[in-house]
C-alpha cells in the first residue's frame, strides 16, 4: 500500500493538469451514456414514428419529481425532422467525446511523462551522491536498469495506466446511469455476475504485481551482462569466449522468458472470464426481455438501449481489470526505484557543516580505523603530511594503499579515529568544498564522450580557451591535441579510445592543472604506461606536484625515490617512515620490496 501511495503521489505536482484531464474524462464517459441514450428514440421514434413532431423524450423523471430531458431541448427551432435531429446530436456528441477523449489524454500523457522525468532525475541524483561502497556493491547493470527499464513501467502506469482508469470509469458510471434508468430491476441482475469477475481479477493482479518484481529483476541481470561483456569485450575475444558468454546471455534471456510468460499468462486470463461472464448476462436477458416487450413493459428502443449499454459497460469492467493488472506491473517496477530512493548515504553531510577555507597547514590522521563489509582494512593509521610536502605510500598490495587516499575526499568515511584538514575534522566540511581542495590523478584514466576541451574543463563552470590550453601545455598535451582533426573541439569517443594511454593520462593531469587545487593524490599514475610514455607523463606530473601537497600511492618504488617522505603500510598499518635512502638499507618491508623489484629488472636485462 506504502508502494501504491508513493506512486500515486507522484502526481501532486502536476494536480490542476489532471484535475482538467479528470474533468474532461468526465465528459466522455457522459458522452458514451448519451450514445446510449440516443439509441432508444431511434427505436421508438424514427423507425416507429418517423413523421411524427412530438417530443423526442431522452431522460424522463417526472417520478422522482424532476425534469422530461427531450432532444428538441438542445436542436435549433428550424430543425424539427427526428432523423435529423439524432444525426445532428449522433455528431454533435461524437464530436465532443473526441475533443474531450484528446485533451485529456493528452494531459494525463503530460502529467506522466513529467512524473517520470521527476522521478528519473531524483533517483539518478540519488545514485551518483551515494558514497563508493554503494558502487561496489551494486552491479552497474542493475542501476542502469533500474534507471531505465523500472522507470518505463512507471511511466506507463502514469500515462497510459492512468488515462485508461479515468477513461473507464466515467463510462462505466455513465453507462450504469443509463441502465438504471431504462429498467432499475434489470440491471441489478444483470450486475450478479461482477463480483465473480472482480475478485478473481484482484488476485490476478497481485500475482501480475510479483512477476512484474521479477522480471525487472532478470531484465536488470541481462543489462549487468551486456555492460559487463561489451567493456571488457577485449578479455573476451583474447581468451576465444565468445560462445561461453553467449550461452551465458541465452540463459538469461531464457529466464527472462520464463518470468514473463507467467506474467502473460495471468494477463491473459482476464479477458476470457470477462467474455463468458457477459455471454452468460446477454443469454439471460434475452429470454427475459423478450416476455417483457410482449407485455408491453419494455419497448423494442428501450431494450436495445440496454442491451447496447450493458454490453458497452461490460468493456470498461473488462478493460479495468487490466488497468489494475498494468498498475500492479509498474508498482511492482517500482519497488527498487523506491528502494534506492529511500538509501541514505554513507558518507553524509552533516547539517551544519561548513565551506573549509584554503588548505594551509597539514592533513592529519588520528588512530585512523577503516572496514567494509566488517573486514578490516586500515589499523590505527596515525600520519601527519605537511603543506607542500610529497608523501609516498608504498607496500604489497591489499595493505590498503588506495583506500588510505581515498578516506581524504571522504569517498569513505573511517570506521573509527577522524581525519583532519587543517586542524577540522573533514565531516564537519561540506562535501563540495573538501573535494574542490582535492585534485585525483588515477591509473584508470577516466574520459568522457565529448570534447577534449571539455574532458580538460571538466567541473568548470566558465573557463577561457587560454587557460585550457595553457593547462595542456603544462600537461604536455598541446601538441598532439592540436594534431587531432578538430584540435581542442574533436570528440574523444568513449572512455577516450581514440587516444594513446600517455595522451589520456595527459589529458587527466590537464584537467588537475586546471582544477589548481593544492591536494593532489596521484594513484599509481604511470604505472600502465610504456617506457617511453611514463617518461612524458612523468614530465607533466612533475609540473602538476609543483606547490602542492602531493599523495603518490605507487607499486613501482622507483617512481617514489624524490618523495620527501615514504611511508609503507602492511596489512592495514603502518611499519615504516621515512626517506628512501633511509629506508632502503632498514632491513625492512622496504628494503625486500626494493630488491625484488632490482632482481626482476636485472632479470629482464639479462633475459633481453
Amino acid at each position: 500500500m506504502n508502494r501504491t501511495r508513493r506512486l500515486t503521489g507522484l502526481i501532486r505536482p502536476y494536480t490542476p493538469t489532471f484535475a482538467i484531464a479528470i474533468i474532461l474524462m468526465a465528459v466522455v464517459g457522459a458522452c458514451e451514456a448519451l450514445w446510449a441514450l440516443l439509441i432508444k428514440p431511434v427505436f421508438d421514434s424514427v423507425f416507429q414514428r418517423a413523421h411524427a413532431n412530438g417530443p423526442i423524450v431522452l431522460i424522463n423523471l417526472h417520478r422522482l419529481h424532476g425534469p422530461t430531458i427531450t432532444l428538441q431541448d438542445f436542436m435549433p427551432r428550424s430543425v424539427h425532422d427526428p432523423w435529423m435531429m439524432v444525426a445532428i446530436a449522433i455528431v454533435g456528441v461524437t464530436f465532443i467525446k473526441g475533443l474531450s477523449s484528446y485533451f485529456a489524454t493528452y494531459s494525463i500523457n503530460y502529467v506522466g511523462q513529467s512524473v517520470v522525468r521527476d522521478l528519473r532525475n531524483r533517483l539518478y541524483t540519488r545514485i551518483i551522491r551515494q558514497s563508493m561502497a554503494f558502487f561496489l556493491e551494486k552491479p552497474t547493470g542493475n542501476l542502469i536498469s533500474t534507471v531505465t527499464s523500472d522507470i518505463e513501467r512507471v511511466q506507463d502506469a502514469v500515462s497510459h495506466v492512468a488515462a485508461n482508469f479515468l477513461k473507464q470509469t466515467f463510462t462505466l458510471i455513465g453507462l450504469l446511469g443509463v441502465i438504471f434508468y431504462i429498467d432499475w430491476r434489470l440491471a441489478l441482475i444483470s450486475l450478479i455476475l461482477v463480483p465473480l469477475v472482480i475478485f478473481p481479477s484482484a488476485k490476478i493482479g497481485r500475482y501480475i504485481r510479483i512477476s512484474s518484481r521479477k522480471s525487472q529483476d532478470k531484465m536488470a541481470e541481462l543489462t549487468h551482462i551486456l555492460q559487463e561483456t561489451f567493456s571488457g569485450i577485449h578479455v573476451v575475444k583474447a581468451f576465444g569466449m565468445e560462445q561461453f558468454e553467449g550461452e551465458k546471455f541465452m540463459a538469461a534471456t531464457r529466464r527472462l522468458l520464463r518470468v514473463n510468460m507467467r506474467w502473460v499468462r495471468a494477463n491473459a486470463l482476464t479477458s476470457p472470464l470477462m467474455e463468458l461472464m457477459g455471454s452468460v448476462t446477454v443469454a439471460g436477458l434475452l429470454l427475459y426481455a423478450r416476455n417483457e416487450i410482449l407485455h408491453h413493459a419494455q419497448t423494442t428502443g428501450g431494450f436495445v438501449a440496454f442491451i447496447y449499454a450493458l454490453l458497452k459497460m461490460y468493456d470498461p469492467i473488462k478493460r479495468l481489470t487490466s488497468v489494475n493488472n498494468g498498475f500492479q506491473t509498474a508498482v511492482g517496477a517500482s519497488e527498487r526505484a523506491f528502494e534506492v530512493l529511500d538509501l541514505q548515504s554513507e558518507v553524509p553531510e552533516k547539517a551544519g557543516a561548513t565551506a573549509t577555507a584554503p588548505f594551509e597547514k597539514e592533513i592529519s590522521f588520528e588512530d585512523v580505523d577503516f572496514s567494509y563489509e566488517d573486514l578490516p582494512i586500515l589499523q590505527r593509521v596515525n600520519l601527519r603530511i605537511q603543506n607542500g610536502e610529497v608523501v609516498a605510500i608504498v607496500g604489497p598490495s591489499g595493505a590498503g594503499k588506495t583506500t588510505l587516499a581515498s578516506l581524504i575526499p571522504r569517498f569513505f568515511d573511517v570506521t573509527r579515529g577522524r581525519i583532519l584538514l587543517d586542524g577540522r575534522d573533514i565531516r564537519d566540511l561540506k562535501l563540495a568544498s573538501l573535494r574542490s581542495q582535492i585534485g585525483i590523478v588515477t591509473q584508470e584514466t577516466v574520459l568522457f564522450n565529448d570534447t577534449v576541451f571539455s574532458n580538460i574543463a571538466y567541473g568548470q563552470k566558465s573557463v577561457s580557451q587560454w587557460k585550457v590550453e595553457e593547462a595542456a601545455r603544462a600537461a604536455l598535451a598541446h601538441d598532439f591535441i592540436e594534431e587531432l582533426p578538430a584540435g581542442y573541439e574533436t570528440e574523444l569517443g568513449d572512455r577516450g579510445h581514440r587516444l594513446s594511454g600517455g595522451q589520456r593520462q595527459r589529458i587527466a593531469i590537464a584537467r588537475a592543472l586546471l582544477k589548481n587545487s593544492p591536494i593532489l593524490i596521484l594513484d599509481e599514475a604511470t604505472s600502465s604506461l610504456d617506457s617511453e610514455s611514463e617518461l612524458l607523463v612523468q614530465e607533466a606530473l612533475m609540473n602538476l606536484m609543483e606547490g602542492r601537497t602531493v599523495l603518490v600511492i605507487a607499486h613501482r618504488l622507483s617512481t617514489v625515490r624524490r618523495a620527501d617522505r615514504i611511508v609503507v603500510l602492511d596489512r592495514g598499518t603502518i611499519s615504516e617512515i621515512g626517506t628512501h635512502e633511509d629506508l632502503v638499507t632498514s632491513g625492512g618491508i622496504y628494503q625486500r620490496l626494493h630488491e625484488l623489484q632490482f632482481v626482476d629488472v636485472e632479470k629482464s636485462v639479462v633475459r633481453g
